[in-house]
């Protein structure tokens, strides 16, 4: 397994989980303990490239002010470490009282983003959710990329097809609302992105980004950036689409083929020529017919989205377009363009979808199904007809990630049960009735499920668990299954010998003809897969009923007429727009408590404003100012960003622990929380997605 012993120290190889690319580590073990974590260097495909937030993950799991025990609060406020047996006794009694009164529908949860990058972890809570009856979830993905899924399952039929760009052969790459020298790429697996990058840009290929903040220049040598105005993207897109159209860019064969409606995209696009969209977007008529030219005289062109994109008012008619600059150019499934991964287990047809069904009538309107809006949490708390009674959060922290923190302070102070699942007793947890610790990435064994369907070249990596759980820790699997055996329902606990990997093993075996056993049995724990290749996506991954990729839903009917309307509003008179900004030195709130990532001063979260705007406030560099929105107002400190677009303001997502007094650096650094500004309740979502409106938010600034 990877495994090598000296004596007392041995290392393990083993993957990071913070982000998509799962980069290949080695583990030092000293003694039963975790001391030191650095690159896998024979690693076939991360090749000894990891980040300094991978490597500080050590100091995550040696965090002493970690969560080691079971906890249960009193009423009096003060917390108790107790035995599981206790804790899952306290819990199940009040789980029954609730659902004994009011139903299975007065239980709810909330499943955070680490859980993404925990394959057994996300399984089994939701085999947990799934046995309890719960049918009101919320989950970080309404945060982030719940977009995505909905676009891609109304194009393509299926919610997990999201093809990436072939940056081995691409000439010219067009990145929309990414950052890759703060993050790594999201939906799109490469470890060490910004190399592959450079390297792509050495052999001539052009890279354009599209963001309100400078990501590149000609001088750093990777591209160039297009600075656009938060929240415009859709506009851009559909702009960009109707000039390739004009110059007669659209592959006519490949439409005919394999698409359908290509009326009704050529229609919307019609409403928005690069003269009508430029004072909207800030990007100049000329600057997006040049790149139309561009793209339609480059046979090899490739386009990615991330959060940017997402987190807009629009995000899923943004991403369908991003599909559509693919697919009626031409560049999908073809070389250089954009294509399809698989990984270890093709996801396209479990991902399938039929978009008329996607949505369900509630009470606070018709509603993407699966998981709820975040942003109406509290609402289903404190608002319903049926309100939310009892609440399981596993890795997240809604107090802090979501808007609305003085709702869900109410909220969470009214529920009957509040149970907590994580790492760290986070704001989150100092609401909760039971707090239970989880183990970390370090102290459960894992597979790379991240990153299936979205990487550059496939692998699949079993890693075992490098030391065993402290204290009391135990991973989500376990605690899931633990509870079910306490409320009396079947749990694999029940079995001599539990088998969690077993629907896994099955999966890798079918999926990729890799036998799982051998992975965490044998000398080698990865096996490299076939990288994506053109040639089969129409065949394969299209998943619509009658095959064909369709350019314009139904489904988008009422979001197009709303693009439309939002278009022609007259703009908000205060001067400021508010982005999330990506920042190095934090992963939304997983190293807020790393003494090394606070080093350099980096200890409060500043407004990032450009110089010309800082100057016409009066304000100069660390000055304090007052942040308002409709929904909120903050006050910070200044931080003058040249980078940045005139009339756009940033704040890191991740900061505001004024109330995690447990976690003692976080809390001596609280840093403010920019997500007090942003909208919840009717109106904070995109209907289409349920993804929360969270970037773009009209703000004012004054000197405080």
């Amino acid at each position: 397994m990877g495994t090598t012993d000296s004596g007392a120290t041995r290392t393990v190889r083993t993957f990071c989980r913070i982000c998509e690319p799962s980069c290949g580590l080695i583990a030092q073990v000293v003694d039963g303990e975790l001391t030191k974590l650095t690159p896998d260097r024979e690693h076939p495909i991360t090749q000894g490239f990891a980040c300094h937030k991978g490597l500080a993950a050590v100091d995550v799991h040696r965090d002493p002010d970690r969560l080691d025990h079971p906890m249960v609060r009193a009423d009096d406020g003060t917390w108790t470490d107790v035995s599981w047996d206790d804790a899952m006794a306290e819990i199940a009694t009040r789980l029954r009282a609730v659902t004994a009164e009011h139903g299975p529908n007065a239980v709810s949860a909330y499943v955070g983003n680490p859980s993404a990058f925990n394959a057994l972890g996300s399984m089994h809570i939701g085999q947990l959710l799934r046995a309890l009856g719960v049918r009101r979830t919320f989950s970080s993905g309404t945060q982030d990329c719940a977009n995505k899924f909905v676009a891609s399952e109304a194009v393509f039929g299926s919610s997990n097809v999201h093809p990436i760009p072939d940056l081995e052969h691409t000439d010219l790459c067009l990145i929309i609302g990414e950052n890759p020298r703060a993050s790594q790429a999201s939906f799109y697996s490469i470890p060490n992105v910004l190399g592959e990058l450079r390297r792509a840009s050495a052999r001539g290929a052009r890279f354009v980004f599209v963001n309100p903040r400078r990501i590149e220049t000609p001088e750093q040598g990777i591209g160039h950036t297009l600075q656009i105005r938060p929240d415009t993207d859709v506009w851009f897109l559909a702009a960009l689409l109707y000039e390739i159209d004009q110059l007669g860019g659209f592959d006519r064969g490949v439409i005919e083929r394999h698409g359908r409606n290509i009326e009704g995209l050529r229609s919307f696009i019609a409403a928005y020529p690069a003269d009508r969209v430029a004072d909207v977007t800030g990007i100049a008529a000329d600057a997006i017919r040049e790149l139309a030219a561009a793209w339609v005289a480059t046979p090899r062109a490739s386009v990615h989205a991330s959060t940017g994109l997402n987190m807009g008012r629009q995000g899923t008619l943004a991403y369908w377009l991003v599909h559509m600059l693919a697919f009626v150019t031409g560049r999908l499934d073809a070389e250089g363009g954009n294509l399809k991964s698989d990984g270890f287990y093709p996801n396209a047809r479990s991902g399938a979808g039929v978009p008329e069904q996607g949505y369900v009538a509630t009470e606070f309107g018709t509603l993407r199904r699966g998981a709820m809006p975040g942003t109406l949490m509290s609402h289903a708390i404190l608002d319903s007809d049926e309100p939310v009674r009892a609440m399981i959060v596993m890795a997240g922290n809604p107090l802090l990630s979501i808007a609305g923190q003085d709702r869900l302070r109410k909220a969470f102070e009214q529920l009957e049960l509040l149970v907590v699942i994580d790492i760290y007793p986070n704001a989150t947890a100092e609401f909760a009735h039971v707090v239970l610790p989880s183990a970390d990435m370090y102290e459960r064994d894992d597979l790379n499920v991240v990153n299936i369907g979205t990487s550059a070249r496939p692998f699949v990596q079993y890693t075992p668990a490098v030391v065993a759980p402290v204290a009391d820790r135990r991973p989500e699997w376990w605690i899931a299954h633990r509870l079910l055996q306490e409320m009396g329902l079947p749990s694999i606990l029940d079995d001599d010998t539990p088998d969690p990997w077993a629907k896994y093993r099955h999966m890798v075996a079918k999926g990729s003809g890799v036998d799982l056993d051998e992975l965490q049995h044998g000398a080698d724990p990865i096996r490299v897969l076939p990288a994506p290749t053109p040639g089969t996506f129409f065949d394969v991954q299209v998943q619509t009923d009658d095959g064909r990729v369709d350019c314009c839903p139904a489904t988008f009917d009422a979001a197009l007429d709303r693009c439309h309307r939002l278009f022609d509003e007259t703009s908000d008179a205060r001067q400021f727009r508010l982005i999330h900004k990506r920042d190095p030195w934090m992963h939304n709130t997983w190293f807020a408590n790393v003494p090394r990532m606070k080093r350099g001063g980096r200890t409060t979260n500043p407004l990032g404003i450009h110089p010309a705007d800082a100057a016409a406030l009066g304000v100069v560099d660390g000055a304090a100012v007052r942040v308002r929105s409709d929904h909120g107002e903050v006050v910070t400190t200044v931080e003058l960003d040249p980078d940045l677009m005139a009339g756009v303001v940033s704040m890191v997502h991740g900061w505001g622990h004024v109330a995690s007094p447990r976690m003692r650096v976080a809390a001596e650094h609280p840093g403010t929380n920019p997500n007090v500004l942003l909208p919840v309740g009717e109106g904070s979502f995109e209907p289409l997605s349920s993804q929360a409106h969270m970037t773009g938010i009209p703000v004012s600034v004054s000197p405080s």
